[in-house]
């Protein structure tokens, strides 16, 4: 009896799923360390299923990757939409990306700890959806500079504020924190105080003629 064909719907579904267990696969034991068969196996499937929903483990990966950049564009653009202050909307965004890191950490490992994927042109959605990402913090940024909350050239500053916040979550997913004895808040508390404050506008000074 030959086998009944999926819906869009269904098939998607599915993808879904197998992207869910790579994805807690991938986190938990690297790239190298994860086969279709070990995917299929925590499915429950048979070690053929996978190959008919991607041509293979980079495939996989790539969606598992695209989807976590989408979940993390989703949520900078609803940070960025909910401030119309410049200060505030970038404390917003910081505070998305925080709570992204903390909450979703094998997401997080696979998208800034993994990319074995070399040349990313045959998945140009990927690629699309890492720029989501970084576009809000770029506009940010950009508006920011123009209100003169802050000082320098916007590109420049989302990477100094981006390297800044990523790692307060890199040391919280390695478990600095407990080892040390540091607050995961304080210290993004802390980060986030010593970025705005080291890169804000000056007001100019102004000249005193001596009487």
């Amino acid at each position: 009896m030959p086998r009944t064909a999926l819906s869009p719907t269904e098939i998607a579904d599915y993808r879904d799923e197998i992207c869910a267990v790579a994805e807690r696969l991938f986190a938990e034991q690297g790239y190298p360390g994860v086969t279709l068969r070990a995917i299929a196996s925590e499915l429950g499937v048979s070690a053929m299923t996978p190959y008919r929903y991607f041509r293979g483990k980079e495939d996989i990966f790539a969606a598992v990757r695209t989807s976590a950049f989408r979940r993390f564009a989703d949520a900078q653009e609803a940070a960025s939409a909910s401030q119309q202050d410049a200060e505030k909307r970038l404390r917003a965004l910081a505070r998305s990306y925080l709570a992204f890191g903390r909450n979703e950490p094998h997401a997080y490992r696979i998208m800034f700890e993994m990319n074995p994927l070399g040349d990313l042109s045959r998945w140009p959605d990927l690629t699309a959806q890492q720029h989501r990402g970084w576009e809000p913090l770029v506009r940010a940024f950009t508006a920011a500079v123009e209100e003169g909350v802050l000082a320098g050239d916007p590109t420049h500053l989302a990477h100094v504020f981006w390297a800044g916040v990523h790692g307060v979550v890199a040391f919280h997913l390695a478990g600095t924190y407990t080892i040390f004895g540091e607050d995961f808040d304080h210290v993004a508390e802390a980060m986030e105080r010593t970025l705005f404050e080291g890169n804000r506008a000056r007001p100019a000074r102004q000249n005193r003629r001596r009487i």
